[in-house]
């Protein structure tokens, strides 16, 4: 019923007891014994990513040390094509086609770090007037602050002056861009948010939005080849048990008709694990025997998954490991803090056999996904090369056109941005990236708010009439003096959890034919998956055509540390993956592949064209829901629905306000928020 239900969940499953998952989880490199060569690590980067990562670098190096996160103190460089100007005034690169770590790159959180540690206004100064006034101010570029931006011109001012600030080189927030020249092609994938899911449940005004922006879901059909990878024999799942954390390297691949008795065989799990686990499978019972169906919801209601397979399914040892982390990629939170609720409303391992009433719901007490997606049916097909990267650009096109030019989706797809044009091609809107906001407050009388922010180590100052902090909430505190304590404190509350999404270009993909699977699952490994990317053509861009030429696969993580509340896991986790190098992740990207690969003829130094790492500290909105919110939920309000009170001319407008991390909730809440200034002006 969500983005995560797409597992094949007979074929795979991930991590494990709190000791070894946690270590796990702070390890991303592997155990293959591969020199650098062998992996090929020394080509990993092109020379002109490594200059300009020099040039960065030594900039970086000289600024003051509160300002460092903007760059240094120079006026940016004249308008370009190729992305964001350096301090130097030389241009960046196009923000899709950097590699490396992108996401939440260096740089685009430094100076919020500052403000969080107290130590921003000991050195900052007084900001300087930049003299521009705007109707509508917008802080953040992703899918909800682009929202803002659309449904003000559409339904309160089209003549209105907008400014969008973002602290990324790059637009669209989670939903990225990322790009590759492999033999003369370009590939395109997705570096975050990746479809639009269950399209039917949306709410008119996404549903609108996406058609005001161009965006046909009837095109899918065409555009998707739901029978390509069957018609290449790679229709089937594998799953790779890794040395480092089973024991040995072993791998098997699953499919329709495979039970998961026989995947288990020879897989290296303690034997008394097996049987409860292949029986958890094969032959699902009914582990609430003797409830009624009323008892039933409301036993799941109290637990977690985790306690469920334990306390319930009787799950020990490696079995429960094998489920440990099963919602990780799709929710960000593993088994112990994910709702048990939840977990059977998805037919999650263990819970197909209780006999639960799928016919008369949604039951009570599930999560604001679960109520949304209930009985949904939608094909998982709505994706664009870029996932929803095209759904931002279309967005972008629409406030300023002259940035992405073009009429129709077939022709944006493949359309390169000229970043020169966000902030100087419209007279009344523009998108100001490498901005980070660090103020935004009432003047007196609260008819106008000043906002601040870094950019190019200059702190400038615009006003504006109105306000939508499209940004993440635990930010809020920090940047919004006129909100309460109360709200402070929720904005407290509001704690992402941190995501990976790695991108390989590959030259190639025989191996993947040879072993008969488009992806692969990790059991109790950093990573949780890898796949093939979706068999998508739009216009001119044309999908692989065949093994013997280049795709894109795609690696996903969510690394919240179990054993502890979501919210402390992911806080454990942040820390640690901004202390993870990309040099580590490549490493053991290029490990992994070619242990699990390898029989199959893969060579990471002969096959791996380019790799890019996309990296979100702050992913995954917090998932409301019981038995962990039993105090708000469902009856509220909870601390997004407190944080996110306007006060005066300042609203806000993000996924947490939505209770989830989907497409339609950014949207949603940018439509709410738009809509309150437009009654109160």
């Amino acid at each position: 019923m969500s983005r995560y239900t797409h597992t094949n969940h007979t074929d795979h499953g991930d991590d494990g007891d709190q000791g070894n998952a946690d270590a796990n989880l702070a390890r991303p490199t592997g155990a293959g014994g591969r020199n650098d060569d062998e992996l090929g690590m020394k080509r990993r980067i092109s020379r002109r990513d490594f200059l300009d990562g020099v040039a960065i670098a030594a900039t970086a190096a000289a600024v003051p040390t509160v300002l460092a996160g903007s760059a240094a103190a120079a006026p940016a460089g004249p308008p370009s094509d190729t992305g964001p100007a350096r301090p130097d005034g030389r241009p960046a690169g196009y923000p899709p086609a950097l590699t490396g770590m992108r996401g939440s790159q260096d740089g685009s959180f430094e100076i919020a770090h500052a403000l969080r540690d107290g130590t921003f206004w000991e050195k900052a100064g007084r900001p300087i007037d930049t003299g521009e006034e705007f109707d509508l101010v917008v802080v953040g570029a992703g899918i909800s602050g682009l929202s803002a931006a659309h449904f003000h011109l559409r339904d309160v001012d089209p003549h209105a002056r907008i400014l969008v600030l973002d602290p990324h080189d790059d637009f669209g927030g989670h939903a990225r861009r990322n790009e590759f020249r492999v033999r003369g092609e370009t590939l395109i994938g997705y570096g975050g948010s990746q479809s639009i899911e269950f399209p039917s449940t949306y709410p008119p005004e996404a549903s609108r939005l996406l058609t005001d922006i161009g965006i046909d879901l009837d095109r899918f059909d065409d555009w998707f080849d739901k029978d390509f990878y069957r018609n290449h024999g790679t229709a089937r799942r594998a799953t790779f048990w890794a040395k480092e954390d089973w024991g040995r390297d072993h791998l098997v691949v699953g499919g329709r008709g495979t039970s998961m008795a026989a995947q288990l065989a020879d897989a290296p799990l303690d034997p008394a694990a097996k049987a409860p686990l292949a029986a958890l499978f094969d032959a699902p019972r009914d582990y609430l025997a003797g409830l009624t169906h009323d008892r039933k919801i409301a036993r799941l209601a109290g637990l977690s998954y985790g306690s469920y397979l334990t306390d319930v399914a009787g799950l020990t040892g490696d079995a429960y490991r094998y489920l440990r982390r099963l919602p990780a990629a799709g929710t960000g939170a593993n088994s112990d803090q994910f709702s048990a609720l939840d977990a059977a409303a998805q037919s999650y391992p263990g819970t197909s056999g209780l006999g639960l009433d799928f016919a008369n719901g949604p039951w009570p007490g599930l999560s604001k996904t679960m109520n949304r997606f209930w009985g949904a049916q939608d094909p998982y097909i709505f994706h664009f090369p870029d996932g929803n990267a095209t759904v931002a650009r279309a967005l972008v096109r629409r406030l300023i056109p002259s940035a992405l030019p073009g009429r129709t989706i077939e022709d944006l797809v493949t359309s390169r941005c000229d970043y020169g044009q966000l902030d100087h091609g419209h007279p009344r809107r523009r998108i100001r990236l490498n901005s980070t906001v660090v103020r935004a407050r009432h003047r007196p009388g609260n008819r106008r708010v000043d906002v601040a922010y870094v950019r190019n180590g200059r702190l400038e100052q615009v006003t504006a009439r109105s306000v939508v902090l499209a940004c993440w909430n635990n930010l809020i505190p920090y940047i919004a003096p006129d909100f309460t304590p109360a709200q402070h404190a929720a904005g407290h509350q509001a704690v992402k959890y941190p995501l990976l999404y790695a991108t390989v270009a590959l030259r190639d993909w025989r191996a993947f034919q040879r072993l008969g699977a488009n992806s692969i699952g990790f059991v109790d490994n950093y990573w949780n998956g890898a796949s093939l990317d979706f068999p998508v053509s739009i216009g001119k861009y044309r999908f692989s055509r065949g093994p013997s030429e280049p795709i894109l696969l795609h690696l996903d993580t969510g690394l919240t540390v179990p054993g502890m509340s979501a919210q402390a896991g992911a806080k454990a986790a942040r820390g640690r993956l901004m202390r993870t190098t990309f040099e580590d992740l490549e490493r053991g990207i290029r490990d992994l592949l070619a242990r699990a690969l390898g029989p199959s003829g893969f060579d990471p130094a002969r096959d791996i064209a380019g790799l890019t790492v996309n990296r979100w500290a702050h992913g995954y909105a917090r998932y409301y829901g019981l038995p962990f919110d039993a105090a708000f939920w469902p009856h509220g309000p909870t601390p997004a629905d407190i944080v996110g009170t306007p006060v005066g001319r300042i609203t806000v407008a993000t996924t947490d306000q939505a209770h989830h991390g989907f497409v339609d909730g950014a949207i949603e809440t940018a439509y709410r928020a738009v809509r309150y200034l437009g009654g109160s002006a």
